[in-house]
């Protein structure tokens, strides 16, 4: 195996492990999140383990599509995949940076400056605008298992 399909298989794994966990944390864990807002999510966010998880797991994924992409420029059939997955996850961390955090960060902090009905509405509107980063996510991750598909052209010992 030449490092260019280990970049790539490296990359469809991480990115495979983001999708699944977050669906898995948006169906079995947010709810909970959720019951009694803000009180709940900042609760919730003192207890979540997301400086040990999301992170290293969000740049070890970055690390690895860039490698792939990298690695794989001269292969036209899959650097076009691998542009496209790279911009559907550059526009996870885009939305991320932009809505998510800062929100999450806004509700775990409101107490009792925010009336509870709208820290629930926020809230509702947040787990709902998720799945829409699961959606580009898993669309990175489809990418780079098109990607796969497409035989890399070089010749490999």
């Amino acid at each position: 195996m030449n490092y260019s399909n280990l970049a790539l298989g490296a990359s469809n794994l991480l990115l495979g492990t983001a999708v699944g966990a977050g669906v898995n944390q948006s169906i079995f864990v947010m709810p909970k999140w959720f019951t009694s807002p803000p009180q709940s999510i900042a609760k919730a966010q003192a207890e979540a383990p997301f400086k040990s998880f999301w992170i290293p797991l969000q740049a070890a994924s970055a690390l690895a599509l860039s490698g792939a992409l990298a690695l794989n420029r001269k292969n036209d059939e899959r650097r076009k995949l691998l542009l496209l997955a790279l911009g559907f996850y550059v526009g996870t961390w885009a939305s991320t940076a932009a809505y998510f955090a800062p929100e999450i960060i806004r509700l775990s902090r409101a107490g009792d400056e925010m009336a509870a009905s709208e820290a629930t509405r926020r809230a509702k509107r947040w787990q709902r605008l998720t799945w829409a980063r699961h959606l580009a996510l898993g669309a990175a991750w489809a990418l780079t298992t098109a990607a796969l598909g497409r035989r890399d052209r070089r010749f490999a010992l």
